[in-house]
């Protein structure tokens, strides 16, 4: 593998430096121009909006900031958002993202707003698509379940794929490389488009060594991945339609945390050799159908989802006796999944979509498990067991769902909607004796109602009040987790879905020089689901309230005469969980997480160039988390400090150079979400050409 990788940089690398050499770069027909415009997100309405608009907390991370802070991963991507937090869990090369404190379980991962589900994994679905096919990702923070459904309880994340281009042929590539494992990733991606018809083949290739820190290398933290896709589109004046094929394979390394040994535990190691995605899509879309339908639109897919899992336990329990484990588990999900979405115009300030979303997943997961058991008394001996547990079960999910858009008199708009949802899950099979085929069912209406006001120049007032919904997933239900510990989690068949009541109020102003984002928030939930500890380990249970609150803030100035924007963002945030006789607000969440800085931009016209440079901190405060059994966890407050230098150059500003030079004074830290120390003192510097 090491040798592909050898000869897949130097040949990316002699391509793109002949490029450079002979010239073949876009002509400088016209000085280029700077242009500001406004962001559009869709996620949040699931039309066409402007951010600004918006009523729900939304943020855009397009492709500009993609390319000036390269990125291992999707998550990486998304961590100075406010409100969002990356964590690893020891996997560095599979992140997740939570988001206002609540976990990957309860942020749903969609990619060209098709859901990425995880039946079986204590921290919701990882984002498995490498950052160089991104051309943006749009984030709703706080409950978005009414036009997306379960895992939507804490945000979503919708990953907006490249696509063709406006030319018969392109070619974009790119190489980048962080010090901080030894890892280059090469990209190469062919696209074009001709007559309404539009193609575009990617492939990228990572491959990063052990993470280095101040402490030292963390061990078996290498990853590797590959992303591979294919996309055909076809655009006439009121119709399109897309193809596309797209995969994802990883070998992750699963680091072992410091502290994780000790006491009967003397051995722990998790692996990942193979974690992949393979997705087959297409899309149907008329628009202005009738003076009353604005849009039609059908999305269909089908995504399989494969992840193996070594776990090597040793325990010595007594004195005398010494317990090796070996366990392995295959899980092969398959899931299908489709939304047909109409856009209705009954009015000139009335605007109403209706849907139907419907979502299959098949799990079929198989542990085996090798126990050798050691005994020195009364005499050596030594006892060797096998056992294979085999589990098949299935979780099917429809809803509809219905938002409706008035603009009213005096500047206001209002927003309503409602959803419907249908859960029916089941253990169909199962040779594990201690667990029973069961089924459970549910369904749950939602609601939301929220408001703005843009009587004011450049300014948006708004509140939302939202309802949240999740239903427990497979493993938490049926089948449990030999994985991740000493001790195995126990399933729950009886627990309880999760809702939640939210409600939440900001402003936003942006008048091309100065802007601010503000949010209050305020999320009542019931039913939370957590495990606690039960004989011979956990058990997922139910926990009766957990009440969060915070607020968010970005905000910056330009002083155009220098082209200098002084920045902060910031989120802070408090949690209580609430059950039984237990009670705290030590969640395990920083208070105050921000990051502020200051940014020089300038282009120099005649010269073909672009250049910034952005000088920034980021900190978060300390953090404790208390357990029900009366143990506890402090986590130390952070602080870094970094650089990040660019040019882009070519007529279009389509090449670039980046260079990020990350935690400068070298700090040893590790987040409170994350179980690895961060890297130390390292760079990242990307090279990007499109033609």
């Amino acid at each position: 593998m090491k040798t592909q990788k050898r000869s897949i940089s130097w040949g990316l690398r002699a391509v793109m430096s002949a490029m450079v050499l002979t010239g073949m770069l876009p002509p400088e027909t016209a000085a280029a121009q700077e242009v500001r415009t406004k962001e559009v997100v869709f996620t949040a309405t699931r039309t066409e909006h402007e951010l600004h608009d918006v009523v729900s907390s939304a943020a855009v991370v397009g492709a500009e900031k993609l390319k000036e802070t390269p990125a291992a991963t999707i998550a990486d991507a998304l961590q100075d958002v406010p409100g969002v937090e990356v964590f690893d869990q020891s996997v560095p090369g599979a992140k997740r993202v939570q988001i206002r404190g609540e976990s990957g379980a309860r942020v749903l991962v969609l990619i060209d707003g098709q859901k990425v589900s995880e039946q079986k994994s204590m921290d919701g679905a990882a984002i498995l698509i490498d950052p160089n096919r991104i051309e943006r990702i749009e984030v709703v923070k706080g409950p978005a379940s009414i036009l997306y459904g379960s895992e939507a309880i804490g945000g979503v994340v919708n990953i907006i794929t490249k696509k063709g281009g406006d030319k018969p042929i392109g070619v974009e590539t790119s190489l980048a490389f962080d010090s901080s494992t030894d890892g280059f990733t090469e990209y190469l991606s062919v696209f074009g488009g001709h007559n309404g018809f539009s193609y575009r083949v990617s492939g990228v290739y990572s491959d990063q060594d052990d993470r280095r820190t101040p402490d030292g290398t963390i061990d078996d933290s290498s990853y590797m991945s590959r992303d591979l896709s294919i996309f055909l589109g076809y655009d006439a004046a009121k119709t399109s339609f897309g193809l596309g094929y797209e995969e994802y394979w990883s070998n992750v390394n699963s680091a072992t945390p410091p502290g994780t040994t000790g006491g009967t535990l003397y051995n722990f190691d998790l692996d990942l050799p193979l974690w992949e995605r393979k997705k087959f899509s297409g899309f149907a879309e008329a628009r202005d159908l009738t003076p009353y339908l604005s849009r039609l639109r059908l999305d269909m897919f089908q995504q399989d989802v494969n992840k193996e899992l070594i776990n090597i336990i040793g325990v010595k329990p007594t004195t005398i006796m010494t317990i090796d484990q070996d366990q392995r588990t295959r899980n092969e999900q398959r899931s299908w999944g489709g939304t047909l979405q109409a856009d209705l115009l009954p009015h000139t300030d009335h605007h109403v979509i209706v849907g139907y979303d419907l979502n299959i997943d098949d799990l079929d997961a198989v542990t085996d498990i090798e126990q050798t058991v050691t005994r020195t008394r009364p005499r050596l001996t030594t006892t060797r067991t096998t056992s294979s547990f085999d589990y098949d079960a299935d979780a099917a999910s429809h809803a509809i769902y219905l938002q409706d858009e008035w603009t009213l008199p005096a500047d206001f708009a209002l927003t309503l909607g409602a959803r419907q949802t249908w859960v029916r899950t089941e253990l169909s099979e199962t040779n594990n004796p201690t667990l029973n085929t069961e089924s459970r069912s549910d369904s749950h209406p939602v609601f939301s109602a929220g408001l703005t006001w843009q009587g004011l120049e450049h300014t948006t007032l708004r509140t939302l009040f939202s309802q949240g919904y999740r239903f427990p997933n497979l493993q938490q239900l049926y089948i449990g987790t030999v994985h991740g510990g000493a001790d195995p989690t126990f399933p729950n068949p009886d627990l309880d879905p999760e809702t939640s009541n939210n409600f939440e109020a900001g402003v936003r102003y942006d008048n091309g020089r100065f802007n601010l984002d503000l949010a209050l928030f305020l999320s009542q939930a019931e039913d939370y689901i957590t495990t606690r500890a039960v004989t011979g380990g956990r058990q997922f249970t139910n926990v009766e309230e957990a009440d969060t609150h915070g607020a968010e803030l970005s905000l910056g100035y330009t002083v155009k005469p220098l082209n200098l924007t002084p920045y902060a963002s910031a989120t802070w945030l408090k949690r209580r969980f609430e059950t039984g006789t237990f009670k705290t607000w030590d969640t395990g969440h920083p208070e105050l997480i921000s990051r502020f800085g200051v940014r020089y931009d300038r282009d120099l016209a005649d010269h073909g160039l672009g250049i910034f440079t952005d000088l920034f901190v980021r900190a978060a405060t300390e953090a404790d988390e208390e357990y029900s059994d009366g143990t506890s966890e402090h986590h130390e407050a952070w602080q870094t400090l970094n650089l990040a230098v660019g040019a882009k150059f070519g007529a279009q500003r389509q090449q670039y150079l980046t260079l990020n030079v990350l935690n400068i004074l070298d700090q040893s830290y590790t987040t409170a979400s994350d179980s690895l120390e961060s890297p130390g003192l390292h760079a990242v510097v990307k090279l990007g050409l499109t033609f």
